[in-house]
């Protein structure tokens, strides 16, 4: 995985299609193409997403960037979750993920 996935985030933020924080992303779940979660995030965290991602059938991610990186790279305070909330960005993003192009 290589630094096109934080600026990736960082321009879906300012094109207004990502969710983040856990009660965002929550509340989000019915639009949300793709889960996000950084590293350090709790076991209770990470299991709930994990769950609510099962029930809605979205994919989810365990990225290898801490709360800290994730939210300078979407320039707000440290976050561990995050929702992608367009269908273009999240294919983006997993393939960025997954090695791809």
């Amino acid at each position: 995985m290589n630094k096109k996935v934080l600026s990736t985030l960082g321009l879906c933020r300012r094109a207004a299609r990502l969710h983040y924080g856990f009660d965002m992303v929550m509340a989000g779940l019915h639009k949300t193409h793709l889960l996000l979660l950084a590293e350090d995030c709790s076991a209770r965290t990470c299991k709930n997403l994990e769950e609510a991602a099962k029930d809605f059938q979205i994919p989810l991610y365990h990225l290898p960037y801490t709360k800290e990186q994730l939210g300078i790279s979407i320039g707000t305070k440290p976050v561990g979750i995050l929702g992608v909330i367009d269908a273009g960005f999240a294919r983006s993003l997993m393939q960025s993920i997954e090695g791809g192009k």
